[in-house]
This record gives structure tokens, sequence and C-alpha cells, in this order.
């Protein structure tokens, strides 16, 4: 290319290339370990997200790269790696998928289609199965073997693992203190898979509404109350691996992993559910208010609850059927 002669669209790789760069700067803050820093730090795939789908997608992913390689040089590798597979590759694969336009599933009307919001929460939830499960074979790897993994966590964190084994001491007196903290080092990665589930679908939404209000999206913006379903089986996917988790070892954090990201999943088109059945209800936004206030104070025993209505959703589908009732008759 011929930098004399730019092309049309060279502003958008541009804006593309500084927020991969941005987005780089948001995680080197949470190195700082300060609240304000840890929150930055969690909207760190917001600019890429925005720059890659909204402006220049080629752009955005050289812009994480540069980014990644700045970490690696100014903070250390394991940052650069960490902000590389879990946060800028998998936002530039679902902001490749914010407006790619897809085969029609109808012969009938070829027009192109784009991914539903259930497909890109999906996505969401497979992206953080991967992510956290390569994480989780890393250390396996490097330790040989699981158990020794879990030994050396145990035995690098055990400042915070002996508190947190005091702290549960009172309420659990029988339980011997070193089944607490191995239980606690295996149930982590479940935690992470929660977390990055959360992050991810959060700053598609923000990034998505971003671009939609800047007049850059190209496809119609879905009601998410009556859209937001995730494919059915989802569902025993998450039970399964719920019940895996009992099993112990490997095969119970692999199962931790698989039920934290689609439990949140379910959550998530629980929550959703929830919007479109109290849709034209009375008091609807005080209603709201108090379910977002329930979620936050009981959490993580709201999550539960609303992982459970999500599941609910999945089998009967409760929203199908009052559009349904509602739709008016020839």
């Amino acid at each position: 290319m011929n930098d004399n002669n730019p092309p049309a669209n060279w502003p958008d790789r541009a804006v593309g290339f500084g927020a991969g760069l941005a987005s780089a700067l948001l995680f080197v803050v949470s190195t700082r370990g300060s609240s304000l820093a840890m929150i930055l730090a969690y909207f760190s795939p917001l600019p890429l997200m925005i720059g890659a789908a909204g402006f220049s997608f080629p752009a955005g992913i050289l812009g994480a790269l540069v980014g990644a390689g700045l970490l690696a040089v100014a903070a250390l590798p394991p940052f650069a790696v960490g902000y590389l597979f879990g946060f800028a590759l998998p936002a530039a694969l679902l902001a490749g998928m914010i407006q790619t336009a897809l085969p029609s599933r109808d012969k009938t009307a070829p027009a192109p289609r784009f991914a539903t919001p259930g497909e890109m929460l999906e996505a969401v939830i497979v992206l953080t199965i991967v992510v956290t499960g390569l994480g989780v074979t890393f250390l396996v790897v490097h330790y040989h073997g699981f158990e020794p993994a879990l030994d050396a966590i145990v035995k690098h964190f055990a400042p915070a693992l002996d508190q947190i084994a005091a702290d549960l001491g009172p309420v659990a007196p029988d339980v011997d203190a070193e089944a607490i903290k191995r239980l606690t080092v295996m149930s982590a990665p479940a935690g992470v898979a929660a977390s990055q589930t959360l992050l991810l679908a959060v700053n598609l939404w923000l990034a998505a509404r971003t671009i939609e209000i800047s007049g850059r999206l190209r496809r119609p913006w879905p009601a998410l109350p009556e859209n937001l379903a995730l494919p059915r089986f989802i569902a025993p996917i998450f039970l399964i691996a719920a019940g895996v988790t009992f099993s112990g070892g490997l095969p119970a954090v692999v199962g931790g992993i698989v039920a934290a990201a689609s439990g949140f999943g379910l959550a998530l088109q629980g929550l959703a559910a929830l919007h479109g059945l109290s849709r034209n209800a009375g008091f609807r936004g005080a209603w709201l208010a108090a379910l977002y206030a329930a979620v936050i104070v009981l959490e993580p025993w709201s999550i539960i609850i609303l992982a459970l209505f999500g599941l609910v959703e999945s089998v009967f589908s409760l929203r199908a059927r009052k559009a349904r009732r509602n739709k008016p008759e020839n």
C-alpha cells in the first residue's frame, strides 16, 4: 500500500488501531490493584469491540496485537498473554460477529441474516469455556499433572487460603482446613468463567449499543427481552456439567467451568425473559428496579435463581407462549 495515497477508509483503520491500544492501556491499569483500576480493566474489551466492529476490524486486531506486545515489554509477559487470549481475541471475534452477514436459513428468502442475540450469547459462553479451559490446561501441562498443579497453587497462595480456611473454621469445624484450601482453588476456574461470561456479555451489549447510536450498525437493533434466547441444548449441557462438578479431580474443574459459563448465560436469558414477560405490565419500571436491586443485594443466590428461571424458559418457552396468546386472530 502506498501511504502517500491512503484508502478512503484510512481514518476508520486509524480509529480501530487506536481502540486496540486503548483496550490494552485499560487492561494494564489493573496492575495497580486499586478498585477503580480493576473496574477500568473490566471494560478493557469495550474500545476494541467498538473500534473493530464500528470502524475497522483488521485495524482493531492489529491494535490488539500491538497492545499485547506493549504489555509484554512494559509489564510482564503473563499479563500480555492474559490480555491477548482472555480479552483481546474473544472481544475481536465477538466484534466480527456483530456485523457479519450470515447465509439465510430460508432458501426461499436468500437475503442475508445476522447472528441473533441468543447466538451471540452462545458465542460468549463457548469463548469463555475455551479461554478458561486453556488456562487450566496450561497449568496442568506446566506442572506435569493436575495434582502437582493443585499443590503448587495451594502453596503459592498459602497466606490467602489460610485466611479463608480460618474464616470458615467456625462454620464447618469438622472440615479439614487443607480440604477447604484445595476446594477453593478448584472452584476458582468456575468463578473466572462466570466473571468472564458477564464481562464479555456486558461489553458486547455496550459496544453494539454505542455503534447503533453512532449510526454505524449495519443491522436492525433486536428487541433483547423477546429475542435473547439461547439454543435449547445449553440447558442439558448445564445440568450435566453441574453434575460432573461432584466427581472430583480435573473433571470436576472442567465441569465447573462449563456449568458456570452456561449457567450465567441462562441467568442472562432468565433476566431477559423477565423483561419480556413484564412488558406492558403495570408499574413495570418500579418492578424492574426492585428486581435489579435484589439481584445486586442477594448475589450470588439471585444469579442461581435467574439461572433456574432461564432453565424454565428453555423448557417451556414462556415468552413464545405469551406472544402467541397476545397475537390477534385473523
